[in-house]
């Protein structure tokens, strides 16, 4: 079974990722702004999660569709901040074609699948149902920054204990994906992620039918640079 299955689906992930709610009130703002679109647009949130990002794209008058794997995530949004939501799989999306004015993927959602054509086809997926000209805000984790804080392949476990976890992560041996593994609640969870260099992300949006690829280092929009934690790209349909 794929990792992302069952680590998104547990109650433990609420409480790997509490901290994500308060980051949301900078983290939504932010990002709504750079994805740059005029009110009234439509606008796909995926992976929407349990909707923490949900209510700063509304604030920007935006109609706002969410879709995730999580069945778990997914209840909690529909309570938390009702809206049309569908569970769904990026590599097959359940919407129509050039149906919408943009594709919001925040917080790394990109790079989960084993396979490049798998990530590819992920792409093409935000591709197909974005109508010509409509926007996609792609906000990834900066890979410089990450080969320079993540040791190799015998990483050190962290405590977080007033989150009440445990962490580990490690390049696998390609150095191209990053392996997280935590302790939560008795339970194990991991994560592997592909981590894209700038040369990669933008080969693969031009491949997807993307143009106009613009990039920022910071929530602040601040100028693209190597060491950036966060590497967000901007990307228009061909």
């Amino acid at each position: 079974m794929d990792w992302f299955i069952g680590d998104f689906d547990d109650p433990a992930y609420f409480t790997i990722y509490a901290d994500k709610e308060a980051d949301a009130a900078v983290e939504g703002p932010a990002l709504a702004g750079l994805l740059d679109l005029p009110p009234g647009s439509r606008v796909l949130d995926l992976p929407c999660g349990w909707g923490r990002l949900h209510p700063h794209l509304r604030a920007r008058g935006h109609e706002v569709f969410g879709g995730d794997l999580s069945p778990l995530n997914l209840r909690r949004h529909r309570v938390e901040h009702p809206a049309p939501l569908v569970r769904m799989d990026f590599r097959a999306l359940p919407f129509r074609s050039a149906s919408a004015d943009g594709v919001f993927c925040a917080f790394t959602s990109w790079g989960y699948f084993a396979s490049d054509e798998e990530n590819l086809r992920q792409l093409l997926e935000f591709a197909r149902v974005l109508r010509r000209g409509g926007v996609l805000l792609l906000d990834l984790a900066g890979r410089d920054t990450l080969c320079a804080t993540v040791s190799g392949g015998k990483g050190h476990w962290l405590d977080f204990p007033e989150e009440g976890y445990q962490e580990r992560a490690t390049w696998d041996r390609t150095r191209r994906r990053i392996r997280t593994e935590r302790r939560c609640q008795g339970q194990r969870f991991r994560h592997d992620i592909w981590i894209p260099s700038d040369e990669e992300v933008r080969g693969c949006l031009s491949a997807a039918g993307f143009r106009s690829v613009t990039a920022c280092g910071g929530l602040d929009g601040r100028p693209w640079e190597p060491m950036a934690e966060r590497w967000i790209y901007r990307a228009v349909r061909r």
